[in-house]
């Protein structure tokens, strides 16, 4: 199946989109990890910051769907790291 066409206007606002949302998930992961001064953080701290590392690789993710999508309809060569090797 091929992806559907994608524009570069329409992949660029993604791009930026999904890039903004995968800085304000690492804010927030710096934020719950520095509160934990060595004797571990409350659960409901634990339990936040582990839903919010799934935001983030679920981003990362994204991210690489969507370049996979831009290369495949022809845009550009396929990126062999994905969103992790920027």
């Amino acid at each position: 199946m091929q992806p559907e066409p994608i524009t570069q206007a329409e992949y660029e606002s993604q791009l930026n989109r999904l890039h903004e949302r995968r800085e304000e998930l690492e804010e927030s992961e710096t934020t719950l990890t520095s509160h934990d001064h060595g004797g571990g953080l409350p659960a409901d701290e634990q339990n936040r910051l582990a839903r919010v590392r799934g935001e983030i690789a679920d981003v990362l993710q994204q991210i690489g769907d969507l370049q996979d999508r831009w290369a495949d309809t022809g845009h550009a060569k396929p990126d062999p790291d994905g969103a992790l090797g920027e």
